[in-house]
């Protein structure tokens, strides 16, 4: 081994050449504990020694172990599960959903989603006498309360390939890939690799031996002069540096800046307006009866007595009641039910982007003009690829005497093209409340298909007349996740929110390029 290559050994290398030296092979675990270095540390000299052929890996071991999520550490503080406690509630004779859900021991749509598995694995089932057992063990569900609960309450370390098939199945399908904050289980992977010094580690470690090399020049070795009579390590230009990550804006932030910037550059003004909106504006203004099922409590957030929003106007407030209940001034006979005015001043987390243009609407707004939001929204969603409970909408109006569908049309066009950047596109008929004729507008996404990315229309004259608009108004609200899903390249709407930065820093970071669209569309 030459004096060249022993005086580019860096003292890293060095402490862990020593360690392989002396134990001959070790995994790359015990050679950190060996050598007290902490993990980034070994793990950089351990890939330099790779990269020169001084240390090999012998084989490596993939080892999947399970722990308790925070759903599962909180059903261990209740010491059983809700399926385990629904079986136990029939076996006492309880025979039906809503008898079970009053035990406040779980919630009900705790309850609900316990019953749901019970029936799936066939351990129960319903009759017209109420709810039967089925198996009396409790199946795959006491399984895993004594093979993994009560060894994990115990302190002790859960192998997943050590685990009965059918509790490993249902182990894994209870612990998500994204969203271990609401996981039963969580399943770790820890590959362990053996490593040993090579012949050419050996040779260059004894020719490295008892030599000090300098591989910083600090201010105290050039003032004692120690610099003169020392051994400088040779920086080899081909080892792969550190990756160094500069900071930068969130992907889907800059995403949302570009279609702002881009809708005012096309001369629309900005709407605002409160998160926590009154039902006037969120639902009745846009002439969305009372009786409405998207105003049930099951998909609005409705906030507790005391967060209170401004009423509106008193005269604005008796036009939007009368348009209800018998049309008003409108022309039409409105929805025919009795009008509540307390429920219309309830407070709820906004629910749609249209209640900025309500709010425009309402406030004397230029004619012609137009107006554009990007507001986010809350509804209570089942996450999935396309879903999310809270999600932001662009929201927009154009008012105007020429104002008609071929407009909005063509607008809905360029947020497909120019702004999520869709290749293929197309409009649906649809229905809402508050515009007539209505449409919706759909996106194809290469690997989830097509998908809605909302809606939009000619706004009724049950919407405009009470807030004295008498000329046309086209109004849309879409997705603006969803539009980030192609534009961003990505395939599941949760990647935005990912808090992995690996992942984040994979994204398109430019994405105010794609803001031009696809030149043949």
């Amino acid at each position: 081994m030459s004096e060249t290559v022993s005086k580019d050994l860096h003292p890293l290398e060095k402490t862990l050449l020593n360690w392989l030296s002396e134990h001959g092979s070790g995994s790359d675990m015990e050679a950190m504990e060996g050598t007290g270095m902490d993990e980034g540390s070994c793990r950089r000299a351990l890939q330099w020694l790779f990269s020169r052929e001084m240390a090999q890996v012998v084989f490596s071991e993939t080892t999947v172990t399970v722990e308790l999520g925070p759903v599962g550490s909180f059903y261990l503080e209740k010491g059983t599960t809700p399926e385990l406690a629904l079986l136990e509630a029939v076996r006492n004779g309880i025979s039906s959903l809503p008898e079970i859900q009053k035990n406040e021991l779980f919630e009900r749509a705790q309850w609900g989603s316990a019953m749901g598995a019970l029936l799936k694995a066939r351990i129960l089932k319903k009759s017209s006498e109420g709810l039967i057992l089925n198996d009396l063990s409790g199946g795959v569900f006491s399984a895993i309360w004594s093979s993994v609960y009560s060894p994990a309450s115990q302190g002790e370390t859960i192998h997943l390939s050590e685990l009965d098939e059918k509790v490993a199945a249902e182990i894994s399908n209870r612990a998500p890939k994204r969203g271990k904050s609401r996981a039963e289980f969580v399943i770790n992977e820890t590959t362990s690799s053996v490593i040993e010094i090579t012949s050419a580690g050996r040779e260059a470690l004894e020719s490295a031996r008892g030599k000090s090399t300098i591989g910083i020049l600090t201010r105290e070795i050039l003032a004692s002069g120690e610099w003169k009579n020392g051994s400088f390590r040779r920086y080899q230009v081909d080892i792969p540096p550190s990756r160094i990550h500069i900071g930068r804006l969130h992907p889907y932030a800059m995403f949302l800046d570009s279609v702002r910037d881009k809708l005012q550059a096309m001369g629309f003004q900005e709407m605002k307006g409160p998160l926590a909106e009154s039902e006037f504006w969120n639902s009745d203004a846009l002439f969305m009866p009372q009786f409405h099922p998207a105003r049930d409590i099951h998909d609005a957030y409705y906030l507790e007595d005391g967060v209170e929003v401004a009423p509106p106007p008193r005269d604005l407030g008796s036009k939007v009641r009368a348009a209800h209940e018998n049309g008003g001034n409108t022309g039409g006979r409105g929805w025919e039910y009795s009008f509540e005015w307390d429920r219309s001043l309830r407070t709820i987390m906004r629910s749609q982007g249209t209640a900025l243009s309500a709010r425009t609407l309402g406030s004397n707004p230029d004619i012609p003009g137009k107006y554009f939001g990007i507001a986010k929204c809350f509804r209570y969603d089942q996450v999935d690829a396309t879903h999310l409970p809270d999600f932001f909408q662009v929201e927009g109006i154009v008012l105007g005497e020429e104002i008609n569908m071929r407009h909005l049309l063509g607008l809905l066009k360029l947020f497909a093209t120019e702004v999520a950047g869709a290749t293929e596109y197309k409009f649906v008929p649809a229905y809402f409340p508050f515009t007539e004729p209505s449409v919706e507008l759909h996106v194809k996404h290469p690997t989830l298909g097509w998908f809605e990315m909302g809606g939009a229309g000619l706004f009724r004259r049950e919407v405009c007349e009470p807030m004295g608009i008498d000329v046309p108004v086209i109004a849309w609200g879409l997705g603006l996740d969803r539009m980030a899903l192609l534009a961003l390249g990505l395939s599941d709407i949760r990647d935005l929110l990912n808090p992995d930065l690996a992942r984040l820093r994979e994204m398109k970071s430019t994405p105010e390029k794609l803001l031009g669209g696809d030149e043949n569309a």
